[in-house]
């Protein structure tokens, strides 16, 4: 993570990149510590362990056996 011109950047390594503060829902306390000027990041810092941290999963399911045709009514084959 790092800041440049008043805006912050986050990592591929940062722990971020898979916190549900983050994708989900927004609200992560050390981002908005950051964005409200309260904390100030002079160097860059990558982040690995945080105690706001909440692992984000996706489900993804793939559903066999079902197809669209041209006109987007659903086929069983």
């Amino acid at each position: 993570m790092y800041c440049e011109d008043s805006r912050i950047f986050i990592e591929n390594d940062d722990l971020c990149n898979s916190c549900e503060n983050y994708i989900k829902e927004l609200d992560c306390p050390l981002l908005g510590a950051l964005i409200q000027g309260d904390v100030f990041l002079e160097e860059n810092l990558l982040v690995t362990r945080c105690g706001f941290y909440k692992e984000f999963k996706r489900n993804l399911y793939i559903v066999k056996g079902k197809k669209k045709d041209e006109n987007g009514n659903i086929n069983q084959g």
